[in-house]
C-alpha cells in the first residue's frame, strides 16, 4: 500500500494496549486507517510524526484493543428476528416459562400463534420440559410452538398440532407412558416436516427490519464478522441491506442443504460476494442435540438408555451431497456433535480418496463436541475444521450441569476437549450458536473451565475468534488480525482479557466496535 504523507487519513487510533495477532508484531500501541483499511501498525509518536493530518484521532488512553470477534456459527439473524417473541432464556422454572407464554397470550388476539424462544430446562429448577396439558391450559385458543434454546426440540399444544396438520396418534410424537397421550414434544424429524410451513414463517419484512437488529446486537458484542446459516429469504434480506450499504457486520452465509441444488444451478461457489456479503459452505445436518437426545451416540444416553439418538439423513444421500460440493468447489458445514455422527462424516470424507482436494476444500465439521482421540488423528489427516462453541462446556459442561446428567460422571468429559484439539495443532475457529453470542462469554468459558482437557489460555481462545475464524471462511488474508492492508475492523475493551484472572473475562465489557474504520458501537 503506498502512503501520502501529506493527505488527510480517516482514522488515528494512538495510545492503544493493541494486541495485533500478528506473530510479526504481536503488540502496538497506534493503528492508522484510510478507507476501511489499516494504513499503517506501530508507536504513538512514530504514526503522529508520520501522519500530520488526520480527520479523527481516537485516543485509547491505554485501554486494549484487538481485531474484531468474528463468531464462526450463528443464526444471528432469525433470532434477531424473534425478539419480539416470548424469550424464555432467563427463566429458572417450567413455572415461569408458562407465566412469560401467558402474559404473552393475555395481550394476543384469540387464534394467533405464540411463539416462545430459548427456553434451557437443564438451568431450571425442576428439569423437564413444557407440556401439552400446560400449554392448552394457559392458552386454549392460540396455537403455541415454544422452541427449545438447541432448536431441536420445540413445545407445542393441542390448537398448534391442529394448525399443523400433526394428528395425536403420529408415530412421530412422543407419548405419556402412563396415559398414551402426547407430550406435545417436537423432535427434529417433525421439526423438519413441518419446516416450510407457512404459519411458522415470519414475514419477509419482519427479517428485512432484523438486519439492522443484528448488526446492532452483533456490534454491542464487539463482533464485526460471523458465520450466518440461512434460510433463502434470510439471503434475500441479507443482499437487500448490502446493496443499502447498511451492514456492519461482514457476513458469511452458509445455505441449507434442501436448497443447495438451487444455488449449484446457479454457478455460484462458496466465496461468490465480497468482502461484506459472501457465500459461505453448505449446511448439512446429520444429528440433533445432546440436550434433546437426538445427538447420535455409539453407547446409550446416561440418563434414557433406550436411546443412542440418530440420523438425520441417510447414508447415500450425504456422501452424494459431499461429493457434489467437492466437485463444484463448495465448503461444507457439518452439524455433528455425537461420537457416531462423526464417524458418519469422516468416513465420507476418506471415501473422497483425495485428502489434499479435501483439505483445499476446509470443510468444517460444525459442534464436534463428543470427538474422540482416533477421530481428531482423521480430522487433522484430511485437513478438516472444526467449527466449535467454547460457550457450551461453560454452560453445560461444569459438574452437575447437562453434559453429565445426559452422558454420566465420565463420558462427559471427554467433550470439547480444547486442550488436546489445540496441541494437535488442529485447524479450529470459534462462534456461539447464539447459546448466547458473546465472544467474552465464550473466551471466559473455556480459559477459566475446572476440567483441565477442557481449559485453553484466554490468549488462545482470542485467536480462534479472530484469525483462525478468519481462516475458515478463506479470509485470513484480509481480517483476522491487525496488519497493514487488511480491513480495519476493532473492538475495544475495558479490561486486557489476556492479562488478568481468567474469572473476571466475563465482566470486561466492549467500550467501543470499529467496522471498516467507522466506530459502530461507542461507549468510551
Amino acid at each position: 500500500m503506498v502512503i501520502n504523507l501529506f493527505s488527510q487519513i480517516d482514522l488515528l487510533i494512538i495510545n492503544g494496549n493493541i494486541v495485533t495477532q500478528n506473530s510479526k508484531q504481536p503488540r502496538a500501541e497506534a493503528i492508522a486507517v484510510q478507507n476501511g483499511m489499516i494504513l499503517a501498525v506501530g508507536s504513538t509518536k512514530g504514526l503522529k510524526e508520520k501522519f500530520s493530518k488526520v480527520k479523527r484521532i481516537l485516543d485509547l488512553k491505554g485501554r486494549f484493543l484487538c481485531p474484531g470477534f468474528n463468531d464462526t456459527h450463528t443464526h444471528i439473524l432469525a433470532i434477531s428476528a424473534t425478539f419480539k417473541d416470548v424469550m424464555l432464556n432467563k427463566v429458572k422454572s417450567p413455572k415461569e416459562a408458562l407465566e412469560e407464554i401467558l402474559l404473552k397470550v393475555s395481550k394476543t388476539p384469540s387464534g394467533n400463534w405464540i411463539f416462545g424462544e430459548r427456553w434451557d430446562e437443564s438451568n431450571w429448577d425442576d428439569k423437564r420440559y413444557l407440556t401439552l396439558d400446560e400449554l392448552d391450559a394457559i392458552a386454549p385458543k392460540n396455537p403455541c410452538y415454544i422452541r427449545r434454546v438447541c432448536g431441536h426440540l420445540i413445545a407445542v399444544n393441542s390448537l398448534a398440532l391442529e394448525e399443523l396438520g400433526i394428528a395425536k396418534d403420529d408415530p412421530d410424537l412422543d407419548l405419556d407412558p402412563v396415559t398414551k397421550r402426547p407430550l406435545g414434544i417436537l423432535t427434529d424429524t417433525l421439526i423438519d416436516r413441518i419446516a416450510t410451513s407457512p404459519k411458522l414463517k415470519k414475514p419477509q419484512e419482519q427479517l428485512d427490519e432484523a438486519v439492522k437488529t443484528a448488526c446492532e446486537f452483533a456490534n454491542s458484542l464487539g463482533v464485526t464478522s460471523v458465520t450466518d446459516n440461512l434460510s433463502v429469504r434470510s439471503v434475500k434480506s441479507y443482499i437487500s441491506a448490502w446493496k443499502r450499504n447498511e451492514l456492519t457486520i461482514r457476513v458469511y452465509m452458509n445455505v441449507p442443504r434442501l436448497r443447495f441444488n438451487n444455488y449449484i444451478n446457479t454457478g455460484i461457489k462458496t466465496g461468490f460476494g465480497d468482502d461484506i456479503l459472501r457465500i459461505g459452505g453448505v449446511k448439512i445436518f446429520t444429528d440433533g442435540s445432546i440436550g434433546a437426545r437426538t445427538a447420535a451416540l455409539k453407547e446409550p444416553y446416561f440418563d434414557d438408555t433406550t436411546t443412542k439418538g440418530g440420523f438425520y439423513i441417510e447414508e447415500k444421500v450425504f456422501h452424494e451431497t459431499v461429493r457434489t460440493a467437492i466437485e463444484n468447489d463448495w465448503q461444507t458445514a457439518i452439524h455433528a456433535i455425537g461420537d457416531e455422527a462423526i464417524d458418519f462424516v469422516l468416513k465420507a470424507f476418506e471415501e473422497i480418496n483425495n485428502p489434499e482436494l479435501v483439505r483445499k476444500g476446509r470443510h468444517r465439521i460444525e459442534h464436534a463436541e463428543y470427538l474422540l482421540d482416533e477421530q481428531l488423528k482423521k480430522v487433522n489427516d484430511l485437513g478438516l475444521v472444526l467449527s466449535m462453541q467454547p460457550n457450551f462446556p461453560g454452560r453445560w459442561g461444569q459438574p452437575g450441569q447437562l453434559y453429565e446428567t445426559k452422558l454420566g460422571p465420565e463420558r462427559y468429559k471427554l467433550l470439547n476437549r480444547f486442550r488436546k484439539i489445540i496441541d494437535e495443532k488442529t485447524k479450529l475457529c470459534f462462534g456461539s450458536d447464539n447459546m448466547p453470542l458473546d465472544p467474552l462469554l465464550g473466551i471466559w468459558s473455556v480459559a477459566a473451565h475446572p476440567i483441565d482437557a477442557i481449559r485453553i489460555s484466554a490468549e488462545e481462545a482470542l485467536y480462534y475468534f479472530t484469525l483462525g475464524a478468519a481462516y475458515s471462511s478463506f479470509e485470513e488474508k484480509i481480517k483476522g488480525s491487525i496488519e497493514i492492508g487488511k480491513l480495519a475492523d476493532f473492538v475495544i475493551l475495558d479490561q486486557d482479557i489476556l492479562n488478568i484472572d481468567p474469572m473476571k473475562i466475563k465482566e470486561t465489557k466492549v467500550l467501543g466496535t470499529i467496522f471498516n474504520g467507522k466506530l459502530v458501537f461507542d461507549e468510551l
